[in-house]
C-alpha cells in the first residue's frame, strides 16, 4: 500500500472533518433569522453550507417585491458564507402544507447530498415553515436515509404559534456558541432585507434574541435549536 506523502495528511484530515450542511426554508430571510449564526461559524470551520429556497412567495406584496428578495437572499448567504441555491421550479408557498409530497419530492435531492439538515420548527404559526419542516421530516426517515436534522426559530413565528396543552412549545435542547463577528454576520445579513424586518426582526432585536440566548447557557451570543435527528 502506497502512504500519502506527509504533506497531503492535514488535507486529507481536513476532508474527512467537512460536513455538508443544507438549511431548507420557506422564505428568504429565515436563514438570516434562523441559522446565521451557524452558518457563519460552519464556515469560518471550513463546512460545507448550502440554503435551499424551494417556494416562492404569493403574497401581493411578496410577489411585487421578490426580485428585490431573491438579491437580498444572494447576498445575506455571501454575508454567511453560504452557497445560495433556487429551486429551478419554485413551488408556490400556498401549496406547502396540501401539497406535501410535491415539496418532499423537490427537496428530496438535495437531502441526499447532504450530512445535516437545519430547518423550520413544525409547531410555528406560520403555516408554510409548518409545511417546510413536514418535507423535511419525510425526506430524513430514518429507514430509507439516515440524516442529522436540528430545527431553528424563527422571530414572529416560533413564539407566536398557541401554546395550548395539544401544542408542543420550541424548547431548545442545541446551543450554537457564536463570537462577536459570527453574531455581526447574522445582524448584517437579516439587515438585507431592509422592509422585511418589522418589529421583532429589526437589527436590534436579532442581537437581543442572540444575546438572550447566550445567557442561558452563559456565553455572550448562542443560537438555539431542537435536534429532531442524530446519529452517533
Amino acid at each position: 500500500m502506497v502512504r500519502p506523502a506527509l504533506a497531503e495528511w492535514p488535507e486529507r484530515v481536513a476532508q474527512r472533518l467537512r460536513v455538508n450542511y443544507l438549511v431548507v426554508v420557506a422564505h428568504p430571510d429565515d436563514e438570516a433569522l434562523g441559522c446565521g449564526g451557524r452558518l457563519a461559524r460552519l464556515a469560518d470551520e471550513g463546512h460545507s453550507t448550502t440554503v435551499l429556497l424551494p417556494l416562492r412567495r404569493c403574497d401581493p406584496r411578496g410577489v411585487d417585491e421578490w426580485p428585490t428578495l431573491l438579491d437580498a437572499f444572494t447576498r445575506s448567504c455571501a454575508t454567511l458564507g453560504a452557497t445560495p441555491a433556487v429551486a429551478e421550479d419554485l413551488m408556490a408557498e400556498t401549496d406547502a402544507e396540501p401539497r406535501v409530497h410535491l415539496l418532499h419530492d423537490l427537496i428530496l435531492p438535495w437531502v441526499e447530498d447532504a450530512d445535516v439538515v437545519l430547518t423550520h420548527w413544525p409547531g410555528d404559526a406560520n403555516q408554510v415553515h409548518r409545511g417546510i419542516a413536514r418535507a423535511v421530516e419525510i425526506a430524513t426517515r430514518p429507514f430509507r436515509r439516515r440524516r442529522n436534522v436540528s430545527l431553528f426559530e424563527i422571530p414572529t413565528s416560533t413564539d407566536q404559534a398557541f401554546g395550548g396543552s395539544s401544542a408542543v412549545p420550541f424548547v431548545p435542547t442545541e446551543y450554537v456558541v457564536l463570537n462577536a463577528s459570527q453574531a455581526a454576520r447574522k445582524i448584517k445579513a437579516a439587515a438585507e432585507y431592509g422592509d422585511e424586518m418589522v418589529s421583532g426582526r429589526l437589527p436590534a432585536d436579532v442581537e437581543r434574541r442572540l444575546r438572550t440566548r447566550g445567557v442561558e447557557i452563559g456565553v455572550e451570543f448562542a443560537e438555539a435549536f431542537v435536534v429532531a435527528r442524530r446519529f452517533v
